[in-house]
């Protein structure tokens, strides 16, 4: 949707499960030494706009919906990254259970690795202590008075919701009780709809089918 729906005037991107697993691996060595990340290849990719699908660079958007899922729960939660606010804001569908210090335990690894990610792409500048290079870690904003599941089985589907009503700047009108299961029935139906208009429209585009190696390559012979 935020690629190719030109009713959606937020300029968004996303990551994937991957990316979260990747900030959480690296995070220990980042906090002795922020150099750890040069060696980070494939996340490195991810601000870059190269590593998923139908992907935006991030210099090129304000917001960054980052699907996060919480180890010892198995808890899902939307991270959204606001570039220009520097700051996470997180969506918890589960409050009365995971409750905010577990949740913000968990996001400090975001918090942290980020900052350094922009500092790599040359969208945030940092300091120089010591010979390390320094940057401010972002602010934690727990996003509440938000609808809530009411099992321990939904979550996923609210982090798709929350993330589809704020690209359409509308999370005010999020239904609240939230009816899930009509909701898992929608997204199907759009999902066939957006596959209906990519053939009928004949928008299909390189980042849709061609691989992660081919789309370096094919940078690189342009940039030859």
């Amino acid at each position: 949707m935020a690629t190719f729906n030109k009713k959606i005037s937020k300029k968004v991107t996303t990551t994937d499960s991957f990316f979260g697993s990747m900030v959480r691996g690296i995070y220990p060595a980042v906090v002795k030494n922020s150099n750890a990340l040069a060696r980070q290849v494939s996340l490195l990719e991810y601000p870059l706009g190269e590593y998923m699908h139908c992907n935006t660079p991030w210099a090129e958007v304000d917001h960054v919906l980052m699907p996060r899922r919480m180890g010892v729960h198995a808890h899902w939660i939307l991270v959204h990254l606001d570039i220009r606010n520097r700051c996470l804001n997180v969506y918890n569908s589960c409050c009365a259970t995971i409750r905010d210090g577990e949740v913000r335990a968990d996001v400090q690894p975001f918090a942290l690795v980020i900052p350094h990610l922009m500092a790599n792409i040359d969208v945030w500048q940092t300091v120089i202590v010591n010979g390390i290079q320094c940057i401010e870690p972002l602010v934690v904003n727990l996003v509440h008075d938000i609808p809530q599941q009411s099992n321990g089985t939904e979550c996923g589907v609210f982090v798709i919701k929350y993330a589809e009503y704020f690209m359409n700047n509308n999370m005010e009108r999020m239904p609240n009780p939230f009816d899930a299961t009509s909701e898992r029935i929608y997204l199907a139906s759009q999902l066939y709809k957006h596959g209906l208009h990519k053939i009928n429209e004949g928008y299909e585009s390189d980042p849709d089918f061609l691989s992660r190696r081919e789309r370096k390559a094919r940078k690189g012979a342009n940039k030859k």
